[in-house]
């Protein structure tokens, strides 16, 4: 996989967020959302894995922040030292599904879950046709 595609994958995940979730989650074969009330992402995030299908990128490989508003993210990472910038809205759904839309043009829209246990936010799901999963520190 290129190191450009590479890029591309890892700034929706960083909506993460990660948290980059409406649709996968109504789908059979996604897990489920969850019910109740989910955790405020709001933050920010220091990037601590990326993996894209098989590949697991660590610092200083991958690296990164993200921040969330309250509907907004914006993520800046550096991939395999490439820069990459992105941002965009993100929605969460039960108490553990997140969707993210880009305003970047040519990104790939994420969606899937995410968990957050103390300061550490795990995301997991497809960005691009491609699974795909983040590991984050918050740091304030």
């Amino acid at each position: 996989m290129s190191a450009f595609r590479l890029s591309y994958a890892a700034a929706a995940l960083a909506l993460a967020g990660a948290l980059g979730l409406a649709a996968s989650c109504k789908s059979t074969t996604s897990p489920s959302c969850g019910s109740g009330t989910p955790p405020s992402v709001v933050g920010t995030y220091s990037l601590q894995s990326y993996t894209i299908g098989i590949t697991t990128l660590t610092p200083p490989q991958a690296s990164g922040t993200l921040k969330f508003a309250a509907s907004t993210y914006l993520a800046n990472l550096t991939i395999i030292g490439q820069p990459v910038v992105d941002s965009g809205t993100y929605a969460i759904t039960g108490a553990s599904c997140i969707s993210q839309s880009s305003v970047v043009p040519g990104n790939p829209q994420f969606t899937g879950t995410f968990s957050l246990v103390g300061t550490t936010l795990s995301v997991s799901g497809v960005a691009g046709g491609q699974a795909a999963a983040s590991v984050w520190t918050k740091t304030s």
